[in-house]
């Protein structure tokens, strides 16, 4: 799962009802932004509410020395208003609060490096805009030793079972090795990636594996440190989580999403983070 520039952050309100959760304000609308089919009861509030866990760099995460809300998602929400015209409300909360804050209707979206996939469209309806992608990795003194997907036979990866990429790497270790009789993968599941990271650190796994976007991140940090080996793990889409039902949202920002795309402004952002790889065609329910 989860890269530096800063936000302006015009206000700030806490959100009440909404456990431990705190929500940022940014006045993204401008005076050529356009009315583009919001529902009514979005453009009498004066503002989108969108659901953030700012712990995915380089996605959506606090800056260190302010600790400010910046990323990825941020710079495209905030240019999400700007098309819209109207102003968008950041609420905060822990990753797996994000779905029901939807269900419930504490926010009107969730836009924070969420995977769209057949399971959630059963009560939800997403905008897919980035097409993520996991990669296994190693500390790079340790790389020469995995050209070949074989490689990791009887090896050990450590992997956040809170991700998609625990049933891609488990899918992967049964296909090249079980399936053919080789040595087992041993996979080691964890809370997250930095417990996968610390796993390889400390020499209880061979091998990680995270997203694309949050190892370039990482490696901006630490650089030289890992290295990412074998080919990527399937792709899949981040969307803009709706609740279902929540057609008119949906296809109001569907047409915004589209429009950033035609005017640049989306690959300039992805490109800024180091990820323009991960560019799509927004759709409906790709997942």
């Amino acid at each position: 799962m989860r890269r530096v520039v800063r936000v302006v952050v015009l206000g700030a309100a806490v959100v009440l009802g909404l456990s431990g959760c705190v929500s940022g304000t940014t006045d993204s609308a401008s005076a050529d932004g356009s009315a583009t089919g919001l529902p009514s009861v979005i453009t009498a509030s004066g503002s989108l509410r969108i659901g953030v866990s700012p712990d995915f760099p380089p996605m959506e995460y606090k800056a260190p020395d302010t600790q400010q809300t910046i990323g990825l998602d941020i710079e495209l929400q905030d240019a999400l208003g700007q098309v819209l015209g109207i102003r968008i409300e950041r609420v905060e909360s822990p990753f797996d609060q994000l779905i029901n804050s939807s269900r419930t209707g504490r926010v009107d979206l969730v836009m924070s490096g969420l995977s769209d996939t057949k399971v959630r469209q059963e009560t939800s309806d997403f905008v897919d805009y980035f097409m993520s992608r996991g990669r296994i990795y190693t500390l790079a003194s340790k790389a020469a030793g995995f050209t070949k997907a074989t490689d990791i036979c009887g090896k050990t990866i450590a992997v956040s079972a809170k991700t998609d990429y625990y049933n891609q790497v488990k899918d992967l270790a049964d296909r090249t090795c079980t399936s053919a009789r080789l040595p087992a993968v041993n996979i080691l599941p964890t809370d997250s990636g930095a417990a996968a990271r610390l796993q390889i650190e400390q020499g209880r796994a061979d091998l990680a594996a995270q997203g694309a976007e949050n190892l370039i991140y990482i490696n901006t940090k630490e650089q030289g440190k890992y290295q990412a080996v074998l080919d990527p793990l399937p792709a899949s889409p981040f969307g803009i989580m709706i609740k279902k039902g929540g057609t008119q949202l949906t296809n109001a920002v569907l047409a915004a999403m589209k429009q950033l795309v035609a005017s640049g402004r989306y690959q300039q952002i992805l490109d800024k983070y180091g990820v323009g790889y991960g560019a799509t065609t927004p759709v409906v329910n790709g997942g």
